[in-house]
């Protein structure tokens, strides 16, 4: 029951594409997100295939412990590679604190980098350390969308947060 009061009260302070006012996460969630293209069954996984669509990574990393979605991920992207220099980064959930650290290294790495976290509000240490990361210093742009959450670190746009349903 908790969970769905939680989406519920998401849903509730989350906004369309029209409350968005960023021109990058615009187009974003109306060519991305928005995409009538069904990949998965999974909102998550459909979710996470709509953002490799949308900005085409050349690589993504995993994280241990995903090879089950990597495999899903390259049916459906066959020319994608999983080797280095990685455009992408995928976690599965947000589980330690030793995550943020190798978030923020890679962005410091890859300051035109993207990651994507899966599951980030299943439960109460998911959502706190998601909080400590959208206050990061190298998180410039951070994306709720309730199953999963992406991380944005150009210098070049304003901080900002978004929660968007999708």
């Amino acid at each position: 029951m908790s969970n769905a009061f939680d989406y519920l009260r998401f849903c509730f302070k989350a906004t369309n594409q029209h409350g968005i006012h960023s021109p990058f996460i615009y187009r974003f969630v109306t060519k991305g997100l928005y995409d009538k293209h069904k990949y998965s069954r999974s909102k998550s996984l459909n979710t996470f295939f709509k953002c490799i669509n949308y900005f085409n990574p050349n690589s993504i990393y995993f994280e241990a412990g995903n090879e089950l979605i990597r495999n899903k991920v390259k049916e459906q992207f066959p020319s994608l590679s999983f080797e280095g220099p990685f455009d992408m980064k995928y976690f599965g959930g947000l589980k330690t604190e030793s995550q943020v650290s190798a978030m923020a290294h890679y962005a410091e790495q890859h300051p035109k980098g993207i990651i994507y976290i899966d599951n980030i509000s299943k439960n109460k240490n998911s959502k706190e350390i998601w909080n400590k990361l959208i206050l990061a210093d190298f998180v410039i742009v951070s994306v709720d969308l309730y199953f999963g959450g992406l991380l944005f670190f150009h210098k070049t746009q304003a901080k900002e947060h978004f929660k968007i349903r999708i």
